[in-house]
């Protein structure tokens, strides 16, 4: 793409300069817009900021001198480069001008060529300071970023160590009871055991989340027909619900077409997603999937999509928490994080993204959740 050239502000109460000095820059492509004082210079400036001022000295009213000052106690305009155009050629009418804050002083009459010279330093100068300004800024957010990353990533660490502490501990506890030669009930080794679970889990949850980090995860795609797939997947759940006193509806469209997919990995997706409805749907509620058929749009128009649906009436997710729910180092600044680290919906956003699907999620606190999973047909 080609670059622009400089936009400039030029400013003499004569015209004929004005006419002289448009015309040079004019002829070099730049965009040039010309006033008469140091006023006019400055509300020009204000409306929209130039890339370079172009500045005679020996004005009436406010002079040149004055101008530059003016224009250097502004906010907004104290970075704009100043050229003195000038007859006066006294060197201390030259330090006046450096002194104010000028970038540069040209005598007249001038030479159009060591103008375009000059004019083009300054403009390129400008431009690469502000270059150099963007990308210490994109560095300092890059690196604030990072420092941010860095923090979830050890409170993530700390909840792991954490959660990984207290079955170690009550496993730790039954072995030194047998090493003791005291005997153990039944109740302390299903405690052990459930406890050596709890470990294998989290291990094999953190294994996963670096493999799909890593595009790791191997997925084994066959032909999957929704209706049955569900269907049997899903009946436990009626049973469990009576026990929960938790109402349980299973909706399943007619018609829905064949999707591929790795039916396990896809299973755990919407075990998952099942088993956090109940979680957190209290008695007397209820928990509901669906299925139907959405058609993309914009870059995905055309396609078809198979939509699984998972609605509950449980207690909702605050707005504030629901933009990472699938980021596994945030789970520690959830509302919920006292109950562990959870990696369950961290796994299954990268489950769904390896079946080329997407999940979506909405909620409100005290209403409940939906999350709809879209696979391509």
């Amino acid at each position: 793409m080609l670059v622009p050239q400089g936009d400039i502000l030029i400013v003499d109460d004569n015209p004929a300069n004005l006419d002289l000095l448009g015309a040079v820059l004019r002829e070099r492509q730049y965009r040039v817009r010309a006033v008469p004082s140091g006023a006019m210079a400055l509300e020009a400036a204000r409306r929209h900021p130039p890339e370079l001022v172009m500045l005679d000295v020996n004005m009436p009213g406010m002079d040149g001198y004055e101008t530059c000052e003016a224009f250097k106690k502004d906010p907004a305009l104290v970075r704009i480069p100043i050229i003195f155009i000038s007859a006066l050629d006294d060197p201390l009418d030259k330090v006046k001008a450096f002194k104010v804050g000028g970038r540069d002083y040209v005598t007249k009459p001038f030479s159009a060529e060591e103008v375009l010279v000059r004019v083009e330093h300054q403009v390129n100068l400008g431009r690469l300071q502000r270059e150099l300004e963007i990308q210490n800024q994109n560095l300092a957010d890059a690196n604030l970023k990072l420092k941010e990353v860095n923090t979830l990533k050890t409170n993530f660490t700390t909840m792991l160590i954490h959660d990984l502490r207290s079955p170690l501990t009550v496993i730790g506890l039954v072995l030194e009871k047998l090493r003791g030669g005291s005997s153990t009930s039944d109740g302390a080794l299903d405690k052990a055991e459930a406890s050596c679970a709890r470990i294998k889990t989290l291990l094999d949850e953190m294994l996963e989340i670096y493999r799909s980090d890593t595009g790791q995860i191997p997925i084994e795609f066959g032909e999957i027909d929704p209706t049955p797939w569900l269907a049997t997947l899903l009946a436990p759940y009626q049973l469990r619900a009576a026990s929960a006193g938790v109402e349980f509806q299973l909706a399943i469209s007619e018609g829905l077409p064949r999707i591929l997919g790795d039916q396990q990995k896809l299973d755990r997706v919407l075990v998952n997603l099942v088993d956090n409805a109940f979680k957190f749907t209290p008695r007397g509620g209820a928990v509901r999937v669906e299925t139907g058929i959405e058609f993309g749009s914009g870059v995905e128009a055309g396609l078809r999509f198979l939509r699984l649906s998972v609605v509950d009436t449980g207690r909702g997710i605050p707005a504030g928490d629901l933009p990472f729910i699938f980021d596994p180092f945030r789970q520690t600044e959830r509302s919920d994080a006292s109950q562990g680290v959870g990696l369950g919906l961290a796994i299954v956003q990268r489950l769904v993204a390896a079946h080329r699907g997407q999940i979506r999620a909405q909620s409100q606190v005290g209403f409940g959740s939906n999350f709809s999973v879209l696979l391509p047909c």
